[in-house]
């Protein structure tokens, strides 16, 4: 067996298995800082973007602060089960959605995956291009498709990495990681010692809508959609916290506070640009001189990013089709390169975070109201494991998640439309996800206690043994 193929067997059967308290090695700090890598990239600076380009200053800063915060608060209570348990995403879910219920939820993170990767790719390619044409490199990487070409490049580059596994990810990413944190520092002096920050309350979106309450709402439900969209990274790091309190405030801190730190920045970037790529904020804010280094910074930045989300999704993708060879595993997301061959996907950034923030506000719902309030934190180790235990509930499908999305479905849907962008009157005075998050918690609450009423909610005694028996079954491997 190849060191390479050992490496990856190793993490997968790592994130399955529950693991152990020895095995629980991540402080606070270290979760804070490995959940901020990948939070930093281009999500957090196009959501802060986006706020830019829509109000102006003063209100880009409380959407990007409370749009980011406060879903997070709402969600960041799921840490303490991963943290408890010391389960994967994708087992402990089975608890409120069902065996097939989460293959579903698996289906959906496959798309987060795909859309996730493709706007990190393109904010890469965008930036290398530019740095391309300030040195008059030849057209076809910095002309008008260069971006593209250097997008799918750097997809290729990702790809390889992965296949070699966990080993050549994190000695690429002791480049990445240092590359973001350099890149927003330089940014931040670009903008602080310079005539920028007076002009900024003088300054004018480049694109709000017909009024302001319209526009705040909106720039306010795309960074509320980025706090909802860490909903399926939750456990994949919880898990491995030394304690339920550290796992919990550091994936609140992480994705609900220094990610604002990016999306900030990007909110003044597009404020004194008004542009949504790098590549003319750095021009505008650092100069050309000096722009071909922040250029390069971000494009290895968001190329780490990319790392992470490729090598997570396929990590789980072989925990659920663990027949599946890696190379498959991996190739899933070829799919990405349909999402980076122009610029439409990049620009539709605000619409794919809407619809994102619909399914993980109802998601994130159920699972709070779940784990918390229906199960009263009591999970069956043993049935999360056992696909024919009492997590079956219908057929693999849990009825209450199921009736609840559906009612989520036509509540969101029918006061904003993240497609066309038509909002009702309801919409502008209390956005769409977060009630949305509100009327799924309570709605699954009364399905699971009053309507349906599975009996779920008791651990056997023989749970424990269960769980000694899974962890020297994960010794062995």
């Amino acid at each position: 067996m190849s060191k390479t193929k050992s490496n990856v067997n190793a993490d997968i059967a790592f994130a399955y298995l529950p693991t152990h308290k020895k095995e629980r090695k991540m402080s606070f700090f270290d979760l804070l800082l490995v959940q901020t890598v990948v939070g930093l990239s281009a999500f957090g600076l196009l959501s802060g973007a986006y706020a830019g380009t829509m109000v102006e200053a003063g209100d880009s800063l409380i959407a990007v602060f409370f749009g980011n915060a406060f879903p997070m608060f709402l969600i960041a209570p799921v840490a303490f089960y991963f943290a408890k348990y010391g389960v994967d995403t994708f087992v402990g879910y089975r608890s409120a959605l069902g065996y097939n219920g989460v293959v579903a939820f698996f289906i959906l993170f496959y798309l987060l995956s795909l859309g996730y990767s493709a706007l990190a790719l393109f904010m890469a390619g965008e930036s290398l291009s530019s740095a391309f044409k300030v040195v008059n490199a030849p057209e076809f990487l910095s002309g008008s498709v260069g971006p593209t070409v250097c997008a799918i490049i750097l997809f290729f580059i990702a790809f390889i990495i992965v296949l070699r596994g966990p080993n050549a990810i994190r000695k690429f990413n002791i480049i990445a990681v240092p590359s973001f944190f350099l890149f927003l520092i330089a940014l931040i002096i670009a903008v602080v010692f310079s005539d920028h920050i007076p002009a900024l309350n003088k300054l004018t979106p480049v694109e709000p809508f017909e009024n302001h309450t319209r526009s705040f709402m909106t720039a306010l439900e795309i960074n509320v959609a980025l706090g909802f969209s860490w909903l399926p990274y939750l456990g994949q790091y919880s898990r491995l916290a030394k304690s339920s309190k550290s796992a919990y405030s550091a994936s609140f801190y992480s994705y609900g506070v220094v990610v604002v730190v990016a999306a900030v920045v990007g909110a003044i970037a597009a404020l004194i640009s008004g542009s949504m790529y790098p590549g003319d904020w750095m021009n505008a804010i650092m100069g050309s001189k000096f722009a071909i280094i922040g250029l390069i910074l971000l494009t290895v930045a968001n190329l780490g990013a990319t790392l992470f989300l490729m090598y997570s999704f396929a990590i789980s993708f072989k925990t659920l089709f663990s027949k599946s060879s890696w190379i498959i595993a991996v190739s899933t997301l070829l799919p990405t390169i349909i999402l980076l061959l122009n610029s439409t996907f990049y620009d539709a950034f605000n619409i794919f975070m809407s619809v994102i923030s619909f399914s993980m506000a109802s998601l994130g719902g159920i699972l709070i109201a779940d784990y918390f309030f229906v199960k009263n934190q009591n999970i069956s180790l043993r049935d999360l494991y056992n696909t024919k235990g009492k997590y079956n509930y219908w057929f693999g499908f849990n009825p209450s998640a199921i009736v609840t999305l559906v009612a989520s479905y036509f509540f969101f849907w029918g006061i904003y439309n993240p497609i066309t962008l038509e909002a009702k009157g309801l919409f502008l005075k209390i956005t769409a996800g977060i009630p949305t998050f509100f009327l799924a918690g309570v709605l699954y609450y009364v399905c699971a206690k009053f309507i349906f009423r599975f009996e779920v909610d008791r651990v056997s005694a023989k749970d424990e043994k269960f769980k000694e028996y899974l962890l020297k079954t994960k010794t062995s491997l």
